[in-house]
């Protein structure tokens, strides 16, 4: 009877060594959470990235935009003649527009003027930047 009783335990043994276990134990269930958690972070930032950059290019669009507005009510109200001219943009950005004679610094002598025609914003980085030459009537 001891026999039976013995090779009975050694066969119970047997299958609670070997038995397939089904399911995730709690380490591997918290890694996927974290490296999960992990890739959301970096995507959260990555979007956040892109955003601020679709943020500033719009905003330069728009600058680029108002100060070739400027340039063309500048053009409206007559022939151009050197100087400076100030005002503020719909943001309140201030803007500086300067009205060069480039003939000068070309070396030209008695040809028509060639007008170079900058906007700046607050920095002295050009929104708008143009050669106009003067018409001859």
């Amino acid at each position: 009877m001891k026999e039976a009783i013995a090779a009975r335990l050694r066969r119970i043994v047997r299958r609670a060594g070997t038995r397939d276990e089904e399911g995730f134990t709690t380490v591997e269930v918290l890694v996927a959470f974290g490296i999960a958690a992990a890739a959301t972070i970096m995507a959260f930032q990555i979007a956040g990235t892109a955003a601020a950059a679709v943020r500033r290019i719009e905003a330069r669009r728009v600058a680029a935009d108002e100060a070739e507005g400027v340039v063309l009510r500048r053009l409206a109200e007559g022939p151009l003649r050197p100087g400076l001219a100030r005002g503020v943009f719909s943001d309140g950005t201030p803007w500086t527009l300067a009205v060069t004679d480039l003939r000068p610094a070309l070396g030209l002598g008695r040809v028509p003027p060639l007008w170079q025609v900058r906007v700046t914003g607050a920095s002295t980085v050009p929104l708008y930047a143009t050669l106009i030459p003067e018409r001859q009537e």
